[in-house]
């Protein structure tokens, strides 16, 4: 599954070359063990690839706003986006993320709470 995450993601990035195919294997990774352990589970069902995707993508832009291939892709005139108490403004190629919390990851997955919640289960002990 970890293959299909990272074609749709190089599709919705654009990339065209394998450049950043390493880095984006490490947060498909990082991602995956969160989905699991959020939702206590220990296969990603299919129908959580997109929002998996989502969080790959998401958290590229915050933790490497520089990379230019993510310059590249980021919708120009979007002035800030605000992902729990993660700063991020964009604006025209260039400019940098103002601020990025150390635990953005964390913060990533509460901003994913409402999709992942369908398949979160009880832990027993």
């Amino acid at each position: 599954m970890n293959d299909k995450i990272l074609a749709i993601v190089k599709r919705r990035l654009k990339l065209t070359d394998d450049s950043l195919v390493e880095l984006i294997m490490d947060y498909i990774e990082q991602i995956e063990w969160k989905i699991k352990l959020y939702c206590n589970i220990g296969e990603i069902p299919e129908a959580l690839k997109f929002v998996w995707a989502s969080m790959v993508m998401d958290i590229l832009r915050i933790e490497h706003p520089n990379e230019e291939a993510i310059i590249d892709n980021v919708s120009e005139g979007v002035s800030s986006v605000k992902l729990g108490d993660t700063n991020v403004s964009y604006g025209n190629k260039g400019n940098d993320i103002t601020s990025a919390s150390k635990g953005s990851l964390d913060t990533l997955v509460l901003n994913y709470t409402h999709e992942l919640n369908k398949f979160r289960k009880l832990r027993a002990i």
